[in-house]
């Protein structure tokens, strides 16, 4: 009888420890989803801006949010630019101007904000100091051909 009354003591002195790394797993887990997720977004982006550079900013939009599905994407920035040989530009509302020389690299830039709340305060504290919200944001380039 002895034996299962330390065995019990042992397993209380155990079991939050066990909870606690689990949570912190499970947290770590869910901030690298939506850094996965952001990246590739930004990547289907750019990819999508080089094979059509003729389309306005909410087809390239429309393309980050096609991959961003677990996240909210009303929370979601998108700027694409290009550069026309003197500095990036915004890109604009009509798509790259003909008259622009190719290969023109274009850079799409993807910010998502939203409230990430960590279930532990280990890590919560370890990514923001205040706590509460989180920025994920990713930045791809590439080149267009036309």
């Amino acid at each position: 009888m002895e034996e299962k009354g330390a065995t019990i003591v042992e397993f209380a002195l155990v079991a939050p420890v066990l909870i606690l790394l689990l949570l912190v797993c499970l947290d770590f887990a869910r901030a690298l989803n939506a850094y996965v997720t952001i990246t590739s977004a930004s990547r289907e982006g750019a990819r999508y801006a080089a094979l059509h550079p003729g389309a306005d900013g909410n087809a390239i939009s429309a393309a980050v949010f096609s991959r961003s599905a677990p996240l909210n994407t009303s929370a979601i920035a998108v700027a694409a630019t290009y550069d026309d040989g003197s500095g990036a530009q915004a890109w604009p509302a009509t798509g790259v101007p003909e008259s622009v020389p190719t290969p023109q690299p274009i850079t799409v830039r993807v910010a998502a904000t939203y409230d990430w709340n960590a279930t532990s305060w280990l890590v919560g504290s370890f990514f923001s100091l205040t706590g509460g919200s989180r920025t994920f944001a990713a930045e791809s380039t590439t080149v267009a051909i036309r």
